[in-house]
């Protein structure tokens, strides 16, 4: 174990040791060194969590739930069913194919700037990955399984959870660890359009004040939320597959 954290600290550590020597070498305005953000970050804090990083991670996970919940519901339903797929498919690419940084401003000036809007903005930009996974893993179940339960005449009920889920599981959380970090970046975009909060509207607010060093810190402070949820989610992705192979090889 501790050599594989000392592997996985490499390359950050000769990446940071490298920011600091040329950030301190050049003298470029637009480019902080590691003690100006530093100093930034300690006048951010106190106030800064609150007001700027807990909306961020609430519009997040919001966004996040609520695509997790529609996309599985909506993309299982899409997968049991080939009228339905037949029916909404020609929909959904179109709505699919449509970029999530030209949806942002669209919805904002539809629906308004509020905390809400931008959890709605997660969802419809955070669901394909989810539903598409739900979808391709109900009819990748193996047909032998399905033979085997129509044999026995297992109940609706009992055949999703005991063969359906199990064998679409893989597919919907490969799905939501996608969605998440489309969530992020979706939170960020929305959050630099007449917002009042959120690490987004900090990093938009410092630009305007030509506070480069808040700029640079915004970014890291994404960048570190969006290591630590996927971290996380990793872990838990893990325990909840760890019947599957896939989970035994990356162990």
């Amino acid at each position: 174990m501790p050599r594989r954290l000392l592997r996985a600290l490499a390359l950050p550590t000769l990446l940071v040791i490298a920011w600091v020597l040329v950030t301190n070498a050049a003298d470029n305005l637009y480019v902080s060194t590691p003690q100006e953000i530093w100093a930034r970050a300690v006048t951010w804090w106190p106030d800064g969590w609150q007001q700027d990083l807990l909306p961020s991670v609430r519009n997040i996970l919001l966004g996040f739930t609520l695509s997790a919940v529609g996309g599985v519901v909506i993309g299982m339903a899409m997968g049991a069913s080939r009228t339905l797929r037949d029916l909404v498919t020609p929909t959904l690419d179109f709505l699919r194919a449509v970029p999530n940084a030209a949806l942002v401003p669209c919805l904002l000036l539809i629906i308004g700037f509020s905390a809400s809007t931008r959890v709605l903005v997660v969802f419809l930009s955070a669901v394909w990955p989810i539903l598409l996974g739900a979808m391709d893993g109900v009819l990748s179940t193996d047909a032998r399984l399905r033979d085997v339960a129509d044999a026995y005449r297992v109940p609706p009920l009992t055949r999703f959870a005991k063969v359906t889920l199990p064998a679409a599981a893989p597919h919907i959380l490969a799905g939501m660890k996608t969605a998440l970090s489309v969530s992020i970046v979706v939170v960020v975009i929305s959050e630099m359009f007449g917002a009042t909060e959120g690490v987004g509207h900090f990093i938009i607010d410092s630009q305007r004040h030509f506070d480069i060093a808040g700029v640079w810190l915004g970014t890291i402070v994404f960048g570190i939320l969006g290591y630590t949820l996927n971290s996380l989610y990793t872990v838990v992705q893990r325990r909840l597959l760890r019947w599957h192979p896939s989970t035994w090889i990356s162990t």
